[in-house]
Order: C-alpha cells, then structure tokens, then sequence
C-alpha cells in the first residue's frame, strides 16, 4: 500500500468562498493545492457540470485525489464522487457550508435570502444578467418567496453596506448582517479530507 503520508489531495472550490478558503488553507492546509472555478457557472449548471468534469478528468489522469467543496450545485454532482479517489463536502450549498446545517435550515425556514461576500459584489450581474430579473420582477419574486436578505460576515473584507443597500432596494426586501466565523467551513472541509482518506485506503 502506497505511503499516505506523502499523498496531498486537491481541492476544487467554488470561487464563491476563494477568500475564505485562502485564510484557511493559510493557517491548517499550506501543502494542499486548491482550485477554484467561477462561480458565475451555478447560473449554468450543465457548464458547471462540464467544468467539474474535465477537471476531475485531468486531476485523476495525473494520480490525484480531490475534494469537491461544494454543494448538490448540479444534478451530476452525485456521480463525480463515484470514483474511489474523490470526495465532496456535505452540504447543500455554501451558505449551508458556512452556517452549518441547524443553523443553515432555521433560517431558510424564516425564508431568507442568503447573500455572501464575493456575490454580493456581482449582485446586479446575477440578477439581470444571471437570472433575467429587472427590478419589477425582482422585487415581486424577492418578496414573494422571501422575508429579507442575510449578508453572511465571513470577516476577510470590510461589510459592503452600499452594495448591500443597493442590491435591498432593488428586491424591496429589508437587509441584516450576520457575523460569523469560518468554522462550519473549515470543519466541513477536514471532515471531507477524512473521508478521503478512509475512502482511498479501502477503511
């Protein structure tokens, strides 16, 4: 059996959490490489399909084992951790990473709005141009199937309060803050590099 000592798995991310990761990759994970793919491609889930895809392709061809963090993002998600040498975080999405799941659920049973910080600076990208949603519809859908925006507080940047406050106008929906270590994510994370290593030593 190989030495699994000398084995330094990837991790494919999501560009979503780029900052978050790198603090954490800084301070607990300095030998692991991590890559990260636009986030913009959850507005196209067969492309991010595709990505992730020839990704793991090249990864595997090289002798590589991968950790996937990110959530049930497209519908061929599932079948990528097939493969003996490739795990994925449990979760349903990021915000669900960084909340963990009982504090993640209680808040989407309130009906919020997750807003995160490298979206929060493409807010107007992803609505018109991701989602198709000028402001007449936003503010009708926005209020329709939600009560208000949470801005998640990672703490890597300063909070973007006319970001915030333009992206709340454009929904109509009230905005709150929410700070919050990193955690959940960092947990979330070393339990998946765990299973890794069970799951690619047969244990």
């Amino acid at each position: 059996m190989a030495d699994r000592s000398q084995i330094h798995p990837v991790i494919v991310c999501c560009s979503v959490l780029k900052a978050e990761i790198g603090v954490l990759q800084e301070k607990h994970w300095p030998d692991i490489q991590i890559m990260f793919l636009n986030s913009i491609l959850h507005m196209h889930p067969e492309q991010l399909a595709h990505s992730l895809q020839h990704l793991l392709e090249v990864e595997l061809d090289h002798g590589q084992e991968v950790v996937l963090v990110y959530g049930d993002c497209c519908r061929q998600m599932a079948a990528m951790t097939d493969k003996h040498v490739v795990v994925r975080t449990r979760c349903n999405n990021c915000c669900d990473l960084l909340l963990g799941r009982e504090e993640y659920r209680r808040l989407s049973h309130e009906r919020v709005f997750f807003l995160i910080p490298e979206w929060i600076m493409r807010w107007r990208e992803i609505f018109t141009e991701g989602l198709g949603l000028d402001r007449a519809i936003a503010c009708s859908f926005m209020q329709d199937m939600h009560s208000r925006l949470v801005y998640l507080d990672t703490g890597i940047g300063p909070v973007p309060e006319k970001e915030l406050a333009e992206c709340a106008e454009y929904c109509g929906l009230p905005y709150e803050v929410r700070p919050m270590l990193l955690e959940n994510l960092r947990t979330s994370v070393e339990e998946a590099l765990l299973n890794l290593e069970k799951k690619a030593s047969g244990t």
